[in-house]
């Protein structure tokens, strides 16, 4: 359980200050006690030397009225309990309370002769009543406690009120800023409400070192948002050519089967739902094989790679695509195409391959070459399977019948194979 700082350094500072009360107030109320002792005592001498020459006269002159009136103001003074005055005759005056001679302080005067020539005429022996001493004593001694416990509360309240605005204040608003900081809120600067008279203590280091942490956790943490942004770009980067990589062909530069059974789906699946034609293309290099037999897989390679180019210039951007189904084997799809328009499509394809595609050879002369094209249009009843099939079987019809042409021809337009 958390304990405020500023009740701890109170309770601390409580048991020293009561250390310090009590010596102090032992100290002072012995150095009272010592004036108060001296004040009773100078007052008893004061008072014995004023009446000790009245006296005198009065035993001098044998005034018994007047021995008496002295003897009653001695009496009056509430430190002197009991007077007896003896005359050198014999004679004895008494006064005050007698019962407290035994127990309280005697003091003895002489009384001299009134010219200050001769014997003394008497003495004087004054009973003092020590409780009068006492009572002042510890009257003293209760003020001075109580002025004490005065001055220590108001220190103590001072103490108190201080250490709880100048320190535990603005502690407890650091612990509660720090408490509610959310991580995407670490740039709110700290603010203490410290009062319009406050000065610049370490408190304000404490803020200072915090607001520095803050700003070195903000430029870090932006740090580590680019690098973190720049690496997501850089793996999404890899990623895109991974994918790239894994649906394209490394030869040619066109799609590859597993592009075609990831894609192709979606397309039949989109042209039933909108009611949309689509059309694919089978097409094959004639004679291919005999080409790398007689010339090497590199001049292959070559034919392969203008074949497909030539291929790409017919296909409508972002909207038909082709691939590499196999070997020298190359399937086009063509969305929103009907099958009349596909045959145009993969005729032109055939015009330009032969027209156009003349690889160089070694030997400094050109080799041309040909190619074999079915169109299939989806149907109703169609699958992926059938439909690709067809187109198959139109391209294998197309290369039965001498290569470098399309089936089914145009004005023919037909879907069954078997049919022709």
């Amino acid at each position: 359980m958390s304990q405020p700082i500023a009740s701890l350094l109170f309770r601390r500072v409580f048991k020293w200050v009561i250390l310090c009360i009590l010596l102090f107030s032992s100290l002072q109320a012995y150095l009272n006690y010592r004036a108060i002792e001296r004040n009773f005592d100078m007052t008893i001498r004061d008072v014995a030397n004023t009446h000790i020459p009245l006296l005198s006269l009065a035993i001098w002159d044998i005034e018994l009225q007047a021995i008496h009136k002295q003897i009653s103001l001695l009496t009056k003074n509430t430190n002197i309990a009991y007077v007896v005055i003896k005359a050198s005759t014999g004679q004895q005056f008494v006064g005050g309370n007698g019962g407290q001679s035994m127990s309280d302080e005697h003091l003895m005067f002489d009384i001299p002769a009134p010219d200050g020539v001769g014997p003394r005429v008497g003495t004087m022996e004054l009973v003092v009543d020590r409780s009068v001493l006492r009572h002042e004593v510890t009257r003293g001694f209760f003020i001075v406690l109580a002025e004490v416990l005065l001055l220590t509360a108001f220190i103590f309240a001072a103490v108190f009120t201080i250490l709880r605005r100048d320190l535990e204040r603005p502690m407890r608003q650091l612990a509660d800023f720090v408490k509610n900081l959310q991580a995407n809120k670490i740039a709110t600067r700290l603010e203490l409400d410290l009062g319009p008279r406050h000065v610049h203590n370490e408190i304000d280091l404490v803020v200072d070192g915090f607001r520095t942490m803050q700003d070195r956790l903000q430029k870090h943490i932006e740090n580590q948002d680019a690098l973190v942004s720049e690496r997501t770009t850089q793996l999404q980067q890899a990623m895109d050519r991974l994918k790239k990589l894994s649906v394209t062909d490394v030869l040619t530069g066109c799609y590859n089967r597993l592009f075609f059974n990831e894609r192709m789906p979606g397309e039949i699946h989109r042209a039933i739902r909108y009611e949309r034609n689509l059309a694919v293309v089978f097409c094959d290099i004639d004679f291919f094989k005999s080409v790398n037999d007689r010339y090497g897989h590199a001049v292959g390679d070559d034919v392969l790679i203008v074949f497909v180019e030539s291929l790409q210039r017919e296909l409508r951007a972002e909207i038909d695509w082709l691939v590499r189904y196999g070997g020298e084997e190359f399937l086009i799809v063509l969305p929103e195409t009907s099958l009349p328009a596909a045959i145009e499509v993969a005729e032109r394809m055939r015009l330009n391959v032969e027209r156009d595609l003349k690889i160089p050879l070694p030997d400094g002369q050109h080799l041309n070459i040909t190619a074999s094209f079915g169109v299939a249009e989806r149907l109703a009843e169609d699958t992926l399977e059938t439909l690709v099939q067809r187109a198959d079987q139109w391209l294998y019809f197309s290369k039965s019948l001498g290569r470098n042409q399309v089936q089914p021809v145009s004005g023919r337009v037909t879907q069954d194979v078997a049919s022709v």
